[in-house]
Formats: structure tokens, sequence, C-alpha cells
């Protein structure tokens, strides 16, 4: 029986360069995580309370903003914020193309209509020019995304929506300690809404929270993330605290609970250990990658101190005899995950009732064909980035059109 060829790719029947798989992701939860949730557990509180509100005043000193609220997802955020300024049926919100679907999903259940706007090659943020194209008397706010872990062309954004007094709702779900030129990603728009998801630079398992400078939008946030109640449950049946409460609007139930906010208090501790951990991965992926003839690399604009939650290459497909997807089927046969981030708004089913067939998103087009999301996580091992290289080089030799 002949052996097989270790170097034909192992979705040709060669050798997988790893025994063991490689996951896309894997949580970062160390002991201090376990402790800190286990004490609040014991605590016999288990909802919305102190720590919660321990978590909110640490997120804020962090990321020097004004005012924090924690919430239940990412999602919530984004809606709770479009409601806070009052966006509502006959308003439309501009944003990226190039997201997920809860961000455009928040604008429709706000009762406004989402209008999409093609990216741009550096940050893959929404393209400035696109928001002036895409602006019309009904556009409300613009609602920019943050991608991949470094800010867009916020300034931009902000002087594009300053001149024509339009609020600023920023997408940050991948981006938490990101800044520009200094300044920390959360401290720049209306209200900027964060993801703690359990792939994010920061996780509580499911989560996030909302950021803003302006005391009115935040109580205004608070009272719309819990029933629209004057007063939360913590103050209610504290020792001490009072039963009575007052509903001023009717809101929603979008509050974290201490038991998740715990996981966020320890993780915040050593967030930027972990981010530097993503760090090292970028790096060591960018030192391999650099020179291939293969592979695009993301760039980082001047200025952007990048948390790398995602790390992005696009194929160079006119050297290749595969498009993406086999591409994809082949890492994976040898055992390496990877994803892909995203696919684009417009061509999800559902979404095609709110586009005009004419609109063309040609920067978005070219990089969902191209792209693939690689494996990066804080314990990642420069071996295991060695053996992703080796694989995406190996499938690229075998594949190339030379």
């Amino acid at each position: 029986m002949t052996a097989p060829n270790k170097q034909l790719p192992a979705i040709e029947g060669g050798v997988p360069v790893r025994k063991e798989s490689l996951p896309f992701y894997r949580p970062s939860v160390d002991e201090t995580d376990v402790e800190l949730v286990t004490k609040t557990l014991r605590s016999g509180w288990l909802t919305l309370g102190p720590v919660t509100f321990d978590l909110e005043r640490e997120l804020a000193r962090y990321l020097g903003a004004a005012h924090v609220i924690a919430v239940n997802s990412c999602s919530a955020a984004m809606f709770l914020a479009l409601k806070a300024l009052g966006v509502g049926p006959g308003d439309e919100v501009v944003t990226s193309a190039m997201t997920f679907t809860s961000t455009v999903t928040a604008i429709i259940h706000a009762g406004a209509t989402p209008v999409l706007a093609d990216i741009e090659n550096e940050t893959f943020g929404v393209a400035p020019d696109e928001l002036v194209k895409r602006t019309t008397p009904k556009t409300r706010v613009f609602m920019p995304v943050h991608f991949g872990g470094q800010a867009c062309r916020i300034d931009e954004v902000l002087d594009i929506a300053g001149g024509r007094g339009i609020g600023v709702v920023e997408d940050a779900a991948h981006s938490f300690g990101a800044s520009f030129d200094g300044q920390k990603v959360g401290t720049f728009g209306d209200i900027t809404a964060f993801s703690f998801y359990a792939t994010k630079n920061l996780t509580t398992g499911e989560g996030g929270c909302l950021s803003t400078a302006y005391e009115e939008l935040a109580d205004k946030l608070r009272l719309l993330s819990y029933h629209g109640m004057s007063h939360g449950s913590w103050s209610r049946y504290a020792d001490r605290g009072s039963w009575y409460y007052e509903v001023d609007v009717p809101g929603y139930k979008c509050n974290m609970s201490d038991m998740l906010s715990a996981l966020g208090l320890s993780q915040l501790r050593r967030v930027d250990q972990l981010t530097a951990g993503r760090r090292d991965v970028a790096q060591w992926f960018a030192a391999r990658l650099e020179d291939s003839p293969y592979f695009e690399l993301s760039r980082v604009r001047s200025g952007n101190d990048h948390t790398w939650h995602l790390f992005v290459v696009r194929l160079r497909l006119d050297r290749l005899t595969i498009d993406r997807d086999q591409f994809i089927r082949a890492l994976a046969a040898e055992n390496i995950g990877c994803s892909v981030h995203f696919i684009p708004i417009y061509r999800h089913p559902y979404f095609r009732a709110y586009l005009d067939d004419s609109e063309s998103y040609p920067v978005c087009e070219d990089y969902f064909s191209r792209c693939v999301s690689l494996p990066i996580f804080p314990s990642m091992q420069e071996s295991d980035v060695d053996d992703v290289v080796s694989a995406m080089n190996r499938i690229a030799a075998y594949y190339s059109v030379s």
C-alpha cells in the first residue's frame, strides 16, 4: 500500500497538517473568572445588582466614557440606542453593507428603514463618500461598523454627520479596547454599542454595553433597558430598599445579570493581556504571510490601535484555480477551523425588500468573494500559526495557476 503524499492537500488524499483540530476560536476563561462567578452565585443575588453596577463603573473608567449601561447583547444595545435617539417610522439609518444581521435588524425593529452603504478597503468600514451618497432628507442616524477590531474612518463619519445634524450610533461589537489617535472607541459618537459575546476580546458569554457622553441619553437608555421602570430591581429589593417604582415609558427587558457581569468584571481586569495575546498571533501571521503571492493581508489605518478580534486574509483568486469556498473546505480537511465575516446584508433574502435593485456594492462584493477569517485567540501558540500557514501554503501551491 502506497503511503499518502505529505505534499498533497488532505482534501486530495494527503496527510492533514494537524492531527487534532484547531478551532476558529477558543474562549480564554481562567480560575479567577470561575472564582468570581462562583462567588456571585453564592451571594444570593443573581440578576441586575451590585456586580453589574461595578462592571459599568469599571467599563466607563476603561473606555474614558461618562456613562456605560450594561445590557444582555449588542443587538439589544443597538436597538436601545436608536430608540433613545427617537428613531422610528419614516426615518432612515445608513449603515454598512458588510456587517452581521443584528446591525440591520436593530434598525428595522426600531421602525426605521435601513440604507446600506459600501465599504472601503483599508478598515473594511463604511466608505465616507458612500455615506454622503446615501444620505437623504429622511436620514436620521449613521450607524458605522468598527470591523474586526479597528476603528472605521470615524473622524470622517463624524464630520459628515455633524454638518447635517445626523446622529451617530457606533456598532463596536468587534472593537472593545480599540482606539483612534489615542481616543478609545466608545467616546466618539452619540452612543456606542459593544458586544461581550463568547468570541469577543472581553466576554460575558452573552452580553454587551452602551457608552455615551450624554447624561440625558444615559438616563433614557437605563429606563428603556429595564421595563421603563424608575427604580431597578436592586434598589427595590436590597436591604432598606424601596418596593416602590413607577413605569415612565413602555420599556424592554435588556438588562445584564450579575452572574454574567461577574465574568465580565474578571475579564476586564486582564483584557489588555488578552488583547496582547491576539496581537501576538496577528504579528506571527503577518510575518509569515506578508510576502505571499496568494494572500492579501488586511491593512491597519494610521492612528488605529487594532485589537484583532478578527484576522482576515483575502485570496488572490487570479492566482488560484479554486474559489474561496473550496479553499475553506480544503483548510477544514487539514483540521484548521476558519470562518467568513460576513455575508453581505444585501445577499440575505429577507433584506432584499429594503434594497433598490439599481444599487451596487463593488467593494463588498470583491471582499466577500475572497475573504477568509483565520483562527485567532489569546491562547494560540506560534506553532499553531505555523500549522495554519503550512496548510494555507500547501493548498495554494497545489491549486496555483502557474
